[in-house]
């Protein structure tokens, strides 16, 4: 079994509005997919929480985008991650230091 995994406030209110922006511009169902692809990544960094790419901050580490273009910013404690933002990849890194 894995670690848990925590969403940072931030990070919840990024899936609303991703999926708020989502169904205006391309519909529920669409919006929907993508929230239910982003929070299955999110749910695998239980078992392989390294699976995520360093950034220059050594606390935090980033899942690139796979199908849908958003990146996952997270965290890795001893015993749980925690998800810090979800952010589209046309937009520019967060800077890191500030999560």
């Amino acid at each position: 079994m894995g670690v848990k995994v925590n969403l940072h406030s931030r990070a919840e209110q990024d899936l609303q509005d991703i999926k708020s922006y989502l169904v205006q511009h391309a519909g529920a169902q669409a919006a929907e997919r993508v929230r239910l692809h982003l929070l299955g990544k999110i749910r695998r960094l239980a078992n392989t929480p390294r699976m995520g790419r360093p950034t220059t901050n050594a606390d935090i580490r980033i899942l690139p985008p796979t199908r849908y273009p958003y990146r996952v910013y997270y965290a890795i404690a001893r015993d749980f991650v925690i998800v810090l933002h979800i952010r589209h990849s046309a937009r520019r890194d967060p800077d890191l230091n500030s999560l």
